[in-house]
């Protein structure tokens, strides 16, 4: 008896590593549950206290999983792929991302409260904003190269002579910093602007300013 077709859902999730990415997030969620308040000193500079409670550094690895979980072995296949791979990648991208964030912060309420659960998710935006950025620029298995890239400075810079923290040091602000939750509008804005700028996008656009520049052109 033949068996019946494979349904796309299926056929989408058959080159993507779903289950592990599955078991990573219940992993993160133990550790952040159980270790999470575990203190971790960054190197730092002058004037500021750089040390985090590993569950901060965990924002970085759960938006380095959300927007990774993407990664396909047929990427080259499906780099041509249309509209309607697109479509369900976007739905995964948002899922998976949804999901980081309602296990992170549903974690961090059960042991912290909800002002370290909101703070801890303004970090996870603002990271999976980048890692979505940095999986345009590098590929969908590099999507961490930014995030990661970001504790340097962070830990290093992130305060004045005072000690004052600078008002770009988000995982170091309140949960309410205004600056700091336009830091996460502005991530995520970047993120969906290297969302949307596939590489045809990028050529189509590239063509048509080129043609702008060109003598005779209204």
């Amino acid at each position: 008896m033949a068996e019946p077709p494979a349904t796309y859902p299926a056929l989408y999730a058959r080159p993507r590593l779903l289950g592990r990415a599955a078991a990573a997030a219940l992993a993160l969620t133990g550790v952040q549950l159980w270790f999470g308040s575990v203190a971790v000193v960054l190197p730092g500079g002058f004037g500021g206290d750089s040390t985090l409670q590993l569950r901060m550094l965990l924002a970085v690895a759960w938006a380095a999983l959300a927007a990774g979980s993407l990664h396909s072995g047929m990427h080259g296949w499906e780099a041509a792929a249309g509209p309607r791979l697109r479509q369900a990648e976007r739905t995964h991208l948002l899922t998976a991302g949804a999901a980081a964030l309602a296990l992170a912060c549903g974690a961090e309420l059960l042991i912290s409260g909800p002002a370290s659960a909101a703070a801890l998710g303004r970090a996870l935006l603002i990271w999976w904003g980048l890692a979505v950025l940095s999986g345009r620029l590098w590929g969908r298995p590099q999507v961490w190269i930014l995030p990661a890239a970001t504790l340097f400075p962070l830990g290093y810079l992130g305060w004045d002579a005072s000690g004052t923290v600078r008002w770009w040091n988000w995982p170091w602000q309140d949960w309410h910093s205004t600056p700091s939750w336009l830091l996460a509008a502005a991530s995520l804005t970047l993120g969906a602007a290297a969302w949307h700028l596939t590489p045809w996008r990028l050529r189509e656009l590239r063509g048509r300013l080129l043609r702008s520049t060109r003598p005779g052109n209204p």
